[in-house]
């Protein structure tokens, strides 16, 4: 009897192995990746995606994105930290979009630069979505006004506005 359930629990082993094998394989290749093209007044950066902080969550009718981005060179870091657009994707038209920017100021202090739909303007179009299994591949633009804000976006001063606008191409996985 004991031989008979080490085999049953060495096939049962080998069965869970193999299973776990090829679902971590088709995990391996479902790959987030994208960049973001990003104009502020004069200036135009093209940002990779940082796949590790961009996601999605909802159904196939209704999803949130939250795209954001990282500067992958030295030089664009030392004057600008990081872009975080996300809005609700529905039907292939973007809702509620909103827009977080960091950026360093000549005395390497920060500035936050915050927009809405409903506070600067901001618009998203979506030109093409699709999702995939677990891969959802959104591509579109945004345009609108920033303003500055202390409080982490509730409160946005508009009173000196930096016009912002671009393009993104990105594919996400769902939120970990």
């Amino acid at each position: 009897m004991t031989a008979f359930s080490s085999f049953c629990f060495r096939r049962n082993l080998v069965a869970l192995c193999f299973g776990s094998s090829l679902f971590a394989a088709s995990i391996a290749t479902a790959k987030e990746d994208g960049l973001i093209t990003l104009t502020l007044a004069d200036q135009t950066l093209e940002l990779p995606l940082s796949a590790g902080h961009s996601d999605w969550t909802g159904t196939q009718g209704f999803i949130r994105v939250s795209i954001f981005s990282r500067p992958s060179d030295l030089e664009t870091w030392e004057r600008f930290q990081s872009l975080r657009l996300a809005f609700d994707l529905l039907r292939n038209s973007a809702q509620l979009p909103e827009m977080s920017l960091l950026r360093r100021t000549g005395d390497a202090d920060f500035e936050r630069w915050y927009g809405r739909g409903d506070n600067g303007g901001l618009t998203v179009m979506v030109t093409d979505s699709s999702l995939d299994g677990d891969l959802l591949r959104v591509t579109g633009t945004f345009t609108g006004t920033l303003g500055q804000s202390g409080d982490f976006g509730r409160t946005i001063d508009l009173s000196a506005p930096m016009p912002v606008s671009g393009d993104f191409s990105v594919t996400l996985l769902p939120i970990r």
